[in-house]
């Protein structure tokens, strides 16, 4: 306590003597520091002022089998807890009554003809969705999902809105003086305040049976709590240039300083798509990308670049002549520095067109042309045939590529099929299903890939038996169960 009093005296003093020495004036000092602050209390008051009629609060609602008792089955080491979940968990006893579940989050309007960013997290599992407008008004809205990003669009009829402005977040750095707006625990327009603490976080997240992987994330201390998700992180010029997503956490859920928030570029890139198309396409490589260390920089002769560290076979890069310890340094002329700058370049790109990527090799420049896929794991979940299968099942499952290795630890040369998601008390949970799960047989039948999976499963029906042999890192496993 004494030394947290001298270090206090210290600065003090410190700072009067900073003011004394600009100011030339010992009795201006406390005038030039109230001056000051009441600068920054106006600018930071303004911003507010100006984007709050922005901010939404909103709420999912559905009626899925929940349990009487909800708990979290998150263990207590690097929490991500964004509690209400949008999904029940099952209590001890393992009651399926079927009682209403809610979600609460935030959004902010970036469209005046009533277009709102959250994360899908929020609204992804809702049968409806209430938008609550500062001025109290609410209305029901339309989603549209992007799982694989957790970025979501509703779209209320409403005119005349306040919309936000997106701003750029590449030009963020840590140090940046934020803002955050949301409905933390309910309470709507919640300003809270702070840093960007750091850029470029990557962050794999698994609750329950929901597996999501983060490769870009903003970090702030600005207090994000649960209920903030999908809310405004702001810079000091009222722009958004980030979608508050995760806190880390201890059981209590509540914040400890560490917030995420998934960068206003990338909800640019979602949102555009979703408004133009209604789902959202990315470009698909086929590697697994790493960043250099200053020993690798120094053995593959490059300054910077994306190291190759796996390719898969017959995919975009495989056809091209790309070969691991290749590293990476140009995509369609633009430097590529890192795996991050790597996949936001690939993603970026409309499937099915050929791209120009440079690549060292034996300290050579080598440029080779690629014809991007699409990413298998990017579509939206907006299919009715897409829903009526996972329904059937009571589970996702995608093809293997490098982004689902890196999501659930896969070994790189695992074959098969991973599951992604499974609805929380279907059948296939009951029976044991987990998403990160690789299924190699169905039926009997090998499965190499999903056109094979879905063969066995595209004519079956509700009570069907599904037999599933599947691997893990521990062992091999058979499950077998009814079809919902």
């Amino acid at each position: 306590m004494k030394q947290s009093k001298h270090i206090l005296l210290f600065t003090l003093i410190v700072l009067f003597s900073l003011s004394v020495l600009i100011t030339g004036n010992v009795f201006a000092a406390p005038m030039q520091q109230n001056s000051s602050l009441n600068s920054l209390q106006e600018t930071l008051t303004s911003i507010v002022e100006k984007i709050s009629p922005s901010v939404v609060s909103i709420t999912g609602e559905t009626d899925k089998p929940a349990a009487s008792k909800q708990r979290s089955s998150v263990p207590d080491n690097d929490i991500f807890k964004n509690f209400p979940f949008p999904f029940p968990f099952p209590d001890d006893e393992g009651d399926s009554r079927s009682i209403p579940s809610e979600s609460m989050g935030t959004g902010v309007i970036v469209r005046q003809d009533g277009y709102i960013l959250t994360n899908d997290h929020v609204v992804g599992s809702a049968d409806k969705v209430t938008v609550t407008l500062k001025d109290g008004r609410t209305f029901d809205g339309k989603v549209s999902r992007d799982p694989k990003g957790d970025l979501a669009l509703i779209k209320i009829e409403a005119k005349g809105l306040t919309e936000a402005k997106l701003g750029d977040s590449d030009k963020i750095k840590a140090g940046s003086i934020v803002i955050a707006i949301g409905s933390p625990f309910g309470y709507d327009q919640t300003v809270t305040a702070g840093v960007i603490s750091g850029i470029g976080r990557q962050a794999g997240v698994s609750v329950g049976n929901e597996s999501r992987y983060y490769p870009n994330l903003l970090q702030t201390d600005a207090s994000i709590n649960p209920g903030n998700s999908g809310g405004p992180l702001i810079n000091i010029d009222g722009e958004v240039i980030g979608i508050n997503t995760l806190i880390r956490s201890n059981y209590a859920g509540g914040n400890i300083g560490i917030g995420f928030a998934i960068p206003s570029n990338t909800a640019k890139f979602v949102m555009n798509q979703l408004i133009a198309t209604g789902k959202v396409t990315r470009g698909y490589l086929g590697i697994q990308p790493d960043d250099l260390s200053p020993e690798q920089r120094d053995t593959y002769g490059v300054e910077y670049g994306a190291l190759v560290r796996t390719v898969e076979k017959d995919s975009p890069a495989d056809k091209a002549g790309i070969q691991v310890e290749d590293i990476i340094i140009e995509i369609n002329g633009n430097k590529i520095e890192n795996q991050l700058k790597l996949r936001d370049a690939i993603a970026a790109v409309k499937p099915g067109t050929e791209i120009p990527i440079t690549v060292v090799r034996n300290k050579e420049r080598i440029v080779l042309k690629v014809t991007l896929k699409a990413d298998p794991l990017s579509t939206s979940n907006n299919d009715s045939n897409n829903k009526e299968s996972i329904n059937k099942l009571g589970f996702s499952a995608s093809n293997i590529t490098s982004d689902v290795i890196d999501r659930y630890k896969l070994e790189p040369d695992v074959s098969g099929v991973v599951v992604t998601s499974v609805t929380a008390r279907s059948n296939a949970a009951k029976a044991g299903v987990k998403a990160g799960m690789v299924i190699i047989r169905a039926n009997n039948k090998t499965v190499n890939n999903i056109d094979d999976f879905n063969a066995v499963v595209k004519n079956m029906k509700s009570g069907d038996v599904l037999r599933l042999v599947i691997k893990t890192k521990e062992r091999t496993i058979l499950l077998n169960y009814k079809l919902d």
